[in-house]
């Protein structure tokens, strides 16, 4: 794996989502664009990069200034996005981005606000969303949009309320929705507890839980169809970053052990990466990434300086050969980078 500096943002950004829609561009969307990772004009932009060049090429623009959105690549090629602070406060709002036009029309309205749900496209094509924050508590309802008829439609509740736990798409059509809890605000509270969301029967069932409570971690769908829960924090936050690494057996239905990172790392949700070889590639939550090799449950550092401990960093794939990794802001002091840097992955 080979990094180098890709193109220079429109703006900082940090707690911002990239998307690869799939006509040959990379969208950073959204987020804090100032110190202390406040909102400001950008915070209503998405950034349009060329993915062959990897050059900026043009700038969209969002309806709202969102910090923290929600996003998903629907199967036309549009853009859901959704929730985060808008104007100081959780949003229950959606809209969808058109990359053919550059603009966003009013998505449907969300059950109630959401910041940090888990968020999943199913493989019919629909958009399961679950959980949150809403300013003030954790959510435990979930809700359904159907590209469709554009329509939000409830969809059951978890078994326990979280926001930023990880969903992760099954190959069965399942999902896997892992950890999180109350990172918002205190007394912060980390879960160990799993469910499994089946769009067949619209139901949640609680699975076998993680050995370690953890919210603001990474979850990566592995080739033979397990799922590697990677990293994040305990009820500490900055105190509790974690080094430890979990596998999803989903023949047996249940987490083992799988390992340590190099070094301990959260706010790291969109910054992993499967790499050939049953290797993952951490990218985000330090100053250098690493790579996890599955079947020795080890992690090394990649000899490369990313100038800086950057969190809530995007990663998004451009082919088998290419990736992006984008933004993200400076721990301790909160400052957003409009940094970028273009990655080089070895053949499968």
């Amino acid at each position: 794996v080979r990094f180098e500096q890709g193109p220079q943002l429109g703006a900082p950004r940090a707690t911002h989502q990239l998307i690869a829609p799939g006509d040959g561009t990379l969208l950073a969307i959204g987020g804090c664009v100032a110190a202390g990772c406040e909102a400001g004009p950008a915070s209503a932009t998405i950034d349009i990069i060329d993915a062959a060049s990897m050059t900026l090429v043009g700038q969209g623009k969002l309806r709202e200034r969102r910090i923290q959105p929600s996003a998903v690549a629907l199967r036309d090629g549009r853009v859901l996005i959704l929730g985060g602070w808008v104007g100081g406060r959780v949003s229950a709002t959606s809209e969808i981005f058109d990359p053919a036009t550059g603009n966003s029309s009013v998505g449907p309205t969300m059950a109630g606000p959401r910041n940090g749900p888990a968020i999943v496209r199913l493989a019919d094509g629909r958009v399961l969303i679950a959980g949150g924050y809403d300013g003030r508590d954790v959510r435990a309802d979930a809700e359904i949009f159907d590209p469709m008829d554009n329509q939000m439609v409830r969809a059951g509740s978890l078994g326990d309320a979280r926001s930023g736990a990880t969903a992760t798409l099954l190959a069965d059509g399942r999902v896997l929705i892992a950890g999180g809890g109350l990172p918002d605000r205190a007394p912060q509270r980390a879960l160990a507890s799993v469910e499994i969301f089946d769009p067949v029967t619209g139901e949640f069932r609680i699975a076998a839980a993680m050995a370690q409570g953890r919210y603001k971690h990474g979850a990566v769908l592995l080739a033979d169809g397990d799922v590697l829960i990677v990293g994040g924090s305990d009820e500490r936050d900055y105190g509790g970053k974690l080094r430890s690494v979990e596998r999803f057996d989903a023949k047996a239905g249940r987490f083992v052990p799988a390992g340590n990172l190099a070094d301990p790392r959260f706010k790291i949700a969109d910054g992993l990466l499967l790499l050939p070889g049953n290797r993952v590639l951490v990218a985000a939550g330090d100053t250098a990434p690493e790579i996890f090799d599955v079947a020795s449950g080890r992690g090394e550092r990649i000899d490369y300086d990313l100038g800086g401990q950057w969190n809530y960093m995007t990663l998004a794939r451009v082919d088998a050969r290419t990736a992006l990794l984008a933004g993200g802001y400076r721990e301790g002091r909160i400052e957003p980078t409009d940094r970028s840097w273009i990655i080089h992955l070895p053949k499968g």
